[in-house]
C-alpha cells in the first residue's frame, strides 16, 4: 500500500516506520529543519522493544500536490489539529479532477477533524482515527522514541462497502505490525471517549508542570481531573454523542491504569510550542454553551494554563 504520512512527529514518524517495516511504501511529509533533514539522513523510531531506522521518502506540502494522487491508497494525517484546514484546502486541490481519490486517515488529537476534512472532499473517504496507550516524543530531529503497547481505532463516518474493504486491507497490514488494531463500526463515539481523557490530564498536567500520575492519586486533583472528564461527556451531547457517567467512570478508571505520562500539552508547553487548548478544551467549553450549561472545570483550568503560557512566551520575546 502506497500511503502519504503527513507530519514526522511523534505520531507520524511511529506510524510511518512500523508501516514501512511491514512493506508499505511511504512518503513523509514535513516542513521546517525536520524536512531538510529528512531529505537527507535516515528516520530513527525507538521503541523498548524494537528499533526501526531508515532512509524515507520526504517531501513538503507543496511537492506533494505536484505528484499524481492516483499514485496514493492513503494519506494519514498524524500533525496538530490547529493544521487540518489548511492540509484540507491543500489535498482538495491537490485531487481535484481526479478519477482516483485516496482515502484520509486522521490520527489526530481531538473530534472536529474528521467535520473539518469533510468539508473538502468526499465524507466517504474520511477515515477517522486515534491512537491509545502510546507515549511518543521528538528526542531530536530525525529522532522519535515511543513506549507503551499501542493501541488504534479505526472507522469511516460515512459506512460504505468501499470503505469496508480499504479498512479491512488496512487492517490486515496493521496487524503484521507491533500494534493492536480496531475497526470501529461508531469511531465518533471513540473519538469523544478519548477527548474524555485528553481534556481529563491534557491542560491540567501542562498547568501544573506534573506528569499524570501524581495529579490521578491526589485526592483534591483526581477530583478536579473527574470533573474535567465530566464535562467532556456533557459537551459530548450537543453534537448526539452519548456518554453516560458510568462511560466517564470507565475512562477515568482506563486513564489511572495507564503509565505515568507526560501528555502532549506539557510536552509542548516545555519546547514552547502552540497548545492545542481550543483543538482539546475549548470544544469542551463551545459545546457545553451550546446546550446552556458552563464547563467551569475546564475553562478555569483552560483560561488559567492560556495566560500563564502566553505571558511566559511574551516575556522570552
Amino acid at each position: 500500500m502506497n500511503i502519504v504520512v503527513i507530519g514526522a512527529g511523534g505520531i507520524g514518524a511511529y506510524y510511518g516506520m512500523i508501516l514501512h517495516e511491514v512493506g508499505c511504501n511511504i512518503t513523509f511529509v514535513a516542513r521546517g529543519e525536520n524536512l531538510k533533514y529528512l531529505k537527507e539522513n535516515k528516520m530513527k523510531m525507538t521503541h523498548p522493544n524494537y528499533v526501526i531506522e531508515d532512509k524515507i521518502n520526504t517531501l513538503s506540502i507543496e511537492e506533494l500536490v505536484q505528484k499524481n494522487p492516483e499514485d496514493y491508497d492513503a494519506v494519514i494525517i498524524a500533525t496538530k489539529a490547529m493544521s487540518t484546514e489548511s492540509i484540507s484546502k491543500s489535498l482538495s486541490s491537490w485531487v481535484k479532477g481526479s478519477s482516483f481519490i485516496p482515502y484520509y486517515i486522521s490520527l489526530q488529537n481531538g473530534v472536529e477533524n474528521e467535520d473539518i476534512m469533510e468539508e473538502y472532499y468526499s465524507k466517504d473517504y474520511v477515515i477517522g482515527g486515534l491512537t491509545r496507550l502510546i507515549v511518543s516524543h521528538t528526542i531530536s530531529i530525525g529522532h522519535v522514541h515511543c513506549s507503551g503497547e499501542v493501541q488504534t481505532l479505526i472507522g469511516a463516518l460515512n459506512h460504505t462497502d468501499k470503505n469496508a474493504k480499504f479498512l479491512d486491507e488496512l487492517n490486515t497490514i496493521l496487524a503484521k505490525t507491533q500494534t493492536t488494531t480496531f475497526i470501529c463500526e461508531d469511531i465518533r463515539l471513540e473519538l469523544w471517549n478519548k477527548l474524555i481523557i485528553n481534556n481529563g490530564v491534557n491542560a491540567i498536567c501542562a498547568l501544573l508542570e506534573e506528569r499524570t500520575r501524581p495529579l490521578l492519586t491526589d485526592e483534591k486533583t483526581s477530583k478536579i481531573i473527574y470533573g474535567l472528564m465530566s464535562e467532556t461527556a456533557l459537551a459530548a451531547k450537543a453534537v448526539g454523542v452519548e456518554i453516560s457517567q458510568e462511560g466517564v467512570d470507565k475512562m477515568f478508571e482506563l486513564i489511572k491504569g495507564f503509565e505515568n505520562l507526560k501528555p502532549s500539552m506539557y510536552i509542548d508547553r516545555e519546547n514552547n510550542r502552540p497548545l492545542e487548548l481550543e483543538e482539546i478544551c475549548g470544544v469542551v467549553v463551545k459545546n457545553c454553551e451550546k446546550q446552556g450549561l458552563d464547563a467551569p472545570y475546564t475553562r478555569t483550568i483552560s483560561t488559567v494554563l492560556e495566560f500563564q503560557y502566553e505571558r511566559k512566551r511574551k516575556s522570552n520575546g
